[in-house]
């Protein structure tokens, strides 16, 4: 199965698999395209230090804590999920993307049935890129 794939810094990736994170933001609109498709999240290999502090009002001490087992999780598929819509976000959507979305235009894709999976170790890529899960993006 070849579905479209995109990367995501950790912990921003594990929190979309932990079903934290229900809107991926980007202040571009160019992953309109994913609307209505099962895509596969990317876990990169680079820690966003700054999460934490973004998310601060959004999730709890105890969530934060739990963050620190996914330092691990790095540079692998670990899940898929349905993107139900693309849209343009206003403040009422900072709670489901763990990030202000009033004082920033954001763009966001609005994340259903949320299935992790076995980390698949694979190098990723900027913006949209593909992968044969079935057969371990080969």
């Amino acid at each position: 199965m070849i579905i479209p794939v995109i990367t995501l810094w950790q912990p921003w990736a594990s929190w979309i698999m932990m079903g934290w994170k229900t809107i991926e933001t980007r202040t571009h609109p160019r992953f309109a395209c994913l609307e209505g498709k099962t895509i596969g999240i990317h876990a990169g290999l680079k820690w966003d230090n700054d999460a934490n502090i973004r998310a601060l009002y959004y999730i709890s001490q105890a969530q934060k804590l739990k963050t620190e087992y996914f330092k691990s999780i790095k540079g692998a598929i670990i899940g898929t999920v349905f993107v139900r819509q693309h849209r343009l976000l206003n403040g009422l959507d900072s709670q489901q993307a763990l990030i202000d979305c009033k004082k920033t235009q954001r763009y966001g894709l609005i994340l259903d049935n949320i299935n992790p999976i076995e980390p698949i170790k694979i190098s990723g890529k900027q913006g949209i890129w593909k992968c044969n899960i079935s057969k371990n993006c080969s």
